[in-house]
C-alpha cells in the first residue's frame, strides 16, 4: 500500500472565471471522456503487471478519469483505464477500484488523471493499493497508444482522385477553413489523410493558431513534433504542459523548433514539463520577442537555475507569469519585478525564496500600477508589514494570501489592502486565523465587485458579519467559510436560503459534523 495525503488547489467552475484564468479555444476529440485537469504520479517498490488498483477517495470522491502506466520496452505511456467523472455523495468514502486485463509488461510507474470540475468541493486521496504479479511476459501490450502511427504524420497516403472532385473544392478557402475550425486537433489528423484536398484545408496554418497538445501529452515527442512544422506559420498560442516526459523532449530539440516555428509566439504554456531548463529559457527569451504569457509551474528540473530565471527578466514584453512551485529564489525573481510590468504573477509554494517579505515589498514598489492578480499561496514567512505594501497595487482584481500563518489580522494589515484595492473581486485568505468581522465590515464597504472570498479556518467572524457582507456584496458568487465558528455552521443552510445566488462552502472536522 502507498500511503498519500491529496489535496488539490481547485475544484468546480471558479478558477475558470478568475481574473488570472488563461483561456484557450481548444477543442477536445470524441475519444477523450473528459479533460484531465491535474494528475498524480506515483511508483511502487518494484516492477509488476499490474491487475488491481484501489483508490482511497476520502471526500469529495469521483474525479479519477484515467490511469496509465509506463512501458519502459516500448518507452511508451499506455492507458489502462478510463472513464467519466462521478458525482458521488461529497462526505461520503470510497475506494475507487478498478482491474485490470491483458497487461502483457511489467512496469513500477503509474499515473493518476483527474477531472474537477464537476466537484462541490476539493477532493482528498488518502491512499492506494496497487496489486500485480511479478512474472516475464512473453509479449508486449498493444494499443493505439503505443502504435507507432502519429497523428501529425506527414506521411502520403493513397487517394482516390475521384474523391477530389467535390463540393468542397468549389468553396472559398475561407469557408472550408471555417467548417474545419470545428474538428478537434487528433480530427484534423485523421482527416488530412483521406484526400489531396482534405490535407490541404487540414493544413491551413489558420487552424493553430492555439495549438494545445496537452490532451496529447503521452503521445508528444520530437518526432511529433517536426511533422507539425509546415503548419505551424501563424502559431500565437502553444500549450505544451506535460509533454516531454522520460526525455521524450531534449532541450537542445526544444530550442530548434521554437527557431523555426514559434517566433511569432504571444503564449507559451510549459507546466510540468521536465525538459525546460536554463537553455530553454535563454530560447525563449532570445527567439519569441513577442511573448506575453509564460507557464512554468511545476518545472522543477535542476538544470532550471539562476541563469535561466533571470533570462525571463529579458522578455520585454510579458505580462503574465506562472512560477508556482518551481525553484526561483529571490535575486533573478527581484530582477523580474524590476524589469518587467507584470499584470498577473504567482510565485506560490516557491520554496527556494528566502526573503518572501523583500519580494513583497518590491511588488509594492514596481508593479504597483500593473499588477492585476498577484497569487502567494503559501508563503509562509510572510509578515504583516510586507503584507501592507499590497495595498500601493491599486488596480489588484484578485489575491490568493492563503496558508500564510505569519500574518496577524489584528494590526489592520488585512484592512490596508482591503481599503487599497477597491476593485478585487477575488481575496482567497485561507487560514488566517485571526480574520474578524472587522475585515468582513472592510469588505462589505470598499470591495462592491468582490464575487469569490474565501476565509477558511477563522474562527472570529460572526453570521452578523456574515450577513452583512452579503447583504451588500451584491456580486458575491463563492464564499468558503469551512473550518468556522459553530455558529456559522449551524447557519449555513439559512443564509444559503437568503442568499441563493451565492455558493456557500462550509466543509468542517467528520467529528464536529457528527456532534451537530
Amino acid at each position: 500500500m502507498r500511503t498519500l495525503f491529496i489535496q488539490y488547489r481547485t475544484y468546480g467552475k471558479w478558477w475558470e472565471i478568475s481574473p488570472s484564468h488563461l483561456k484557450s479555444e481548444v477543442i477536445l476529440p470524441s475519444t477523450i471522456i473528459a479533460e484531465s485537469q491535474d494528475f498524480i504520479e506515483f511508483n511502487v517498490v518494484k516492477r509488476v503487471a499490474p491487475q488491481l488498483l484501489r483508490v482511497y477517495e476520502v471526500y469529495n470522491p469521483g474525479a479519477i478519469v484515467k490511469v496509465l502506466c509506463y512501458c519502459y520496452e516500448t518507452e511508451k505511456w499506455v492507458i489502462i483505464w478510463q472513464g467519466a467523472p462521478q458525482v458521488l455523495p461529497p462526505e461520503e468514502s470510497r475506494c475507487f477500484t478498478v482491474a485490470f486485463e491483458g497487461i502483457e509488461f511489467m512496469t513500477d510507474l503509474y499515473r493518476l488523471e483527474f477531472h474537477h470540475r464537476h466537484l462541490d468541493y476539493f477532493c482528498e486521496i488518502d491512499g492506494l493499493i496497487l496489486y500485480g504479479e511479478n512474472r516475464r511476459c512473453s509479449k508486449f501490450f498493444t494499443s493505439e497508444n503505443m502504435s507507432t502511427k502519429k497523428y501529425a504524420s506527414n506521411n502520403e497516403m493513397e487517394i482516390d482522385e475521384k474523391s477530389e472532385k467535390n463540393g468542397l473544392s468549389m468553396l472559398p478557402s475561407e469557408v472550408t477553413s471555417f467548417i474545419f475550425s470545428f474538428l478537434d486537433f487528433r480530427s484534423l489528423c485523421s482527416a488530412s489523410r483521406t484526400s489531396r484536398l482534405f490535407k490541404k484545408i487540414c493544413y491551413d496554418p489558420a487552424l493553430y493558431r492555439d495549438l494545445n497538445l496537452q490532451p496529447y501529452w503521452h503521445l508528444v515527442d520530437e518526432d511529433f513534433l517536426m511533422s507539425l512544422g509546415s503548419r505551424l506559420s501563424l502559431l500565437k498560442k502553444l500549450n505544451l504542459s506535460w509533454c516531454g516526459g522520460q526525455k521524450r523532449i531534449t532541450p537542445s530539440f526544444f530550442a530548434l523548433f521554437l527557431k523555426y516555428n514559434c517566433q511569432n509566439l504571444t503564449s507559451l504554456r510549459l507546466a510540468n514539463c521536465s525538459f525546460v531548463d536554463n537553455d530553454c529559457l535563454c530560447a525563449v527569451a532570445k527567439l519569441c520577442p513577442n511573448l506575453k504569457e509564460l507557464d512554468i509551474r511545476c518545472c522543477r528540473s535542476e538544470d532550471l537555475q539562476m541563469l535561466g530565471f533571470k533570462r525571463i527578466s529579458k522578455m520585454s514584453n510579458l505580462v503574465y507569469l506562472n512560477l508556482y512551485r518551481t525553484l526561483i529564489d529571490d535575486l533573478p525573481l527581484k530582477e523580474i519585478i524590476k524589469s518587467l510590468k507584470l499584470k498577473h504573477l504567482s510565485i506560490a509554494a516557491c520554496s527556494n525564496i528566502q526573503n518572501i517579505n523583500d519580494i513583497v515589498n518590491s511588488i509594492g514598489i514596481h508593479l504597483r500600477s500593473s499588477l492585476i492578480t498577484l497569487d502567494i499561496w503559501r508563503s509562509v514567512d510572510l509578515k504583516c508589514p510586507a503584507v501592507r505594501e499590497i495595498s500601493e497595487c491599486s488596480n489588484l482584481l484578485e489575491l490568493d494570501m492563503s496558508w500564510c500563518p505569519k500574518i496577524d489580522a489584528g494590526c489592520g494589515c488585512l484592512k490596508s489592502i482591503i481599503e487599497g484595492c477597491p476593485k478585487l473581486r477575488k481575496l482567497f485568505l485561507s487560514a488566517i486565523r485571526t480574520l474578524s468581522n472587522s475585515e468582513l465590515y472592510s469588505i462589505a464597504m470598499h470591495c462592491p465587485d468582490m464575487e469569490q472570498l474565501d476565509i477558511l479556518g477563522s474562527r472570529e467572524y460572526t453570521l452578523h458579519g456574515v450577513k452583512s457582507l452579503l447583504q451588500t456584496c451584491k456580486k458575491m458568487k463563492l464564499l468558503d467559510v469551512s473550518y468556522s465558528s459553530i455558529e456559522i455552521r449551524q447557519n449555513v443552510a439559512y443564509l444559503q436560503t437568503l442568499f441563493p445566488a451565492v455558493s456557500i462552502k462550509c466543509s468542517f472536522p467528520r467529528t464536529a459534523n457528527a456532534a451537530h
